[in-house]
Order: structure tokens, then sequence, then C-alpha cells
């Protein structure tokens, strides 16, 4: 017999976690379309595929049913825009599946175009309709099904097919790498690109910019030049690795970390007496990507400065 216990454990769910997240709705309808996904028998040929999913279906149910306190919140997780009546069929899992794992593009009715046709028809006439779609589309959605292949249950041959649809749709596209260093990006420097008698403006601290070129994509690829001890993350922020003696800090006044021409001061009475710690520099670090102004310089990054204290 289900109880609260039980439906978590089966759902894969920590019941401290799902009390105190505000969002605790659509965290089990998460976990409910992945598992679902997972052992759908119509999908997954092991013995107890029917048994488990059938567990699975009560737990979720018995969550949304018993949990309903925790659930004020707006349920922005609906599925009800698909028009399948049996929510335990495999193409309604999947469809709920992949509009959940899509739902940043929700404004793009194009994508559940797609999701509604590979979710109800065979992968012949999926894979017709991914021929079809353009580059920047067919890309995101290879994308997102290779995270999830374990779930999807598409066969190698499907995605291979896919595969040989992305090649053909990229070949005559063109790569350009740049390495700029870390004070190119803190100073937002531009780096000019001269193609086919095209001009390209590239602000370096993108990570990756697409531009046309007569109906072939240029990707620009912006892979900074950095010391060993420095990284930065997809949002900018710039991570530092410091290391120091607990003897050497006794002796100083301040601490002079090198990481662009301006460099960062760290006085030996800001640290905690622990072997390691992290020191965030807030809106310190370099400009943070704007995707809809790609030369915005406004906004900046943080800076963490991990340091280990050895003795």
């Amino acid at each position: 017999m289900m109880n609260y216990k039980k439906a978590c454990n089966v759902l894969e769910i920590n019941k401290k976690d799902l009390e105190n997240n505000e969002n605790n709705k659509n965290e089990i309808k998460k976990k409910y379309r992945m598992l679902a996904l997972k052992y759908h028998p119509d999908k997954n040929n092991s013995p107890d595929a029917g048994k488990k999913f059938q567990e699975i279906y009560e737990a979720y149910e018995y969550l949304l049913k018993h949990n309903n306190t925790f659930f004020d919140v707006i349920d922005s997780d609906s599925d009800d825009d698909y028009n399948i009546s049996d929510k335990n069929s495999y193409s309604w899992v999947l469809y709920s599946f992949l509009k959940n794992v899509l739902q940043k593009e929700s404004y793009n009715n194009l994508f559940y175009t797609i999701i509604q046709r590979l979710s109800t028809t065979c992968e012949k006439k999926a894979l017709e309709t991914l021929e079809k779609i353009d580059k920047k589309t067919l890309i995101k959605i290879h994308e997102i099904m290779n995270i999830h292949r374990d779930v999807l249950h598409f066969d190698d041959f499907f995605y291979e097919k896919i595969d040989e649809i992305i090649k053909n749709k990229i070949k005559n596209d063109e790569c350009i790498i740049l390495n700029p260093v870390l004070n190119d990006l803190f100073e937002n420097n531009l780096y000019r690109l001269n193609i086919n008698d095209n001009k390209y403006i590239i602000p370096l601290w993108h990570h990756e910019l697409v531009y046309d070129n007569a109906g072939c994509d240029i990707y620009v690829k912006c892979n900074p030049m950095l010391p060993e001890n420095i990284e930065i993350d997809s949002n900018n922020n710039i991570h530092v690795r410091l290391k120091y003696n607990i003897n050497e800090l006794l002796e100083i006044e301040k601490i002079d970390i090198e990481i662009c021409k301006n460099p960062i001061y760290l006085y030996p009475s800001q640290l905690k007496i622990t072997k390691s710690q992290t020191i965030i520099l807030r809106e310190q670090g370099i400009s943070k990507i704007n995707q809809n102004d790609i030369y915005d310089i406004t906004r900046k990054s943080d800076i963490y400065l991990h340091i280990v204290i050895v003795c």
C-alpha cells in the first residue's frame, strides 16, 4: 500500500527537500516524467517494467493528492494543452517530458509542433520533420535528446540519422577560434574579423557567437588564454585558486592578487583561520553576456577567490 515515505522513495525524491521546496509540485512532475519514460512498458522490455511503471504512477498520484498543503504556488508546468486523453500513454508521457525540458523555449511555437510530432509519430516521420527544420533548432533538439538519451528509447539508428542531417546542414559552415587574454576581457575589447569582404565585430567576453555569411554560418568561439589557477564559468564569473602559507600571511600587511593589469588586494585580517575558504568579490569581474545586446557591458560578473591555507 502506498504511503508518503514509499512514494518519495519510488520517485527518488528526498522528503525534506520536497517539503522545503516551494516548487515541489513541479519537482514531483519532473521526477515522474523521467522515471515514467524509463520504465514505460511500451518501450522497456524488462519483465517487471509494467509493475514498476504502475508503482511510479501510483506514487506520483499519491504525492499530488496528499501534498496539497505545500502547493500554494502557481503550477507553471501544466500539460493540459496536449489533447491526449490517456495520461498513462507513452506518447503523452514523452510529450510532457520534452515540453518540460524545453520550457525555456516556451514562446517558440515551432518547438511545440516538433515535440508533438516526435511524441505521436513513428521514427521515420519524426526524421522527416527534423530534416525540414532550421539548423539552430535541430542542433538544440539534438542536444536535449542526447542529454536524456537513456529515457527517450529512440534507437541508435535514429540518433545516427540525426547526426547525418546535422552534418549535411553544417558542412559549409566555418569555425573561427579566438584566444584573447584576460586583460582583453576586463577591458571589453572587440576583435575585427574580415571574411569574404564582410566585417564582423566580435565582443571577446562572449563564449560563442554565430554569424550568417551568405547562407552559411560562421561560428566564432572565444577560448581565453588563462593562467593555470584561473577559470571562467558559463556565467562569466572568474574563479581564482590561491594557496598561502600561514606563516607568510602573518608577516605581510596585504596580499596582492594579480588577475589583470589592476591587481586585487586582500588583507590577512579578512581571512578566516581555516584550511579552505571562498571570498566573493561581487560585480568586480568581466562583463556578463547579454544575448539580446551582445555589446552590452553594463553588468559585471563576480570574482571567486578559492583560498587554501597550509601550515
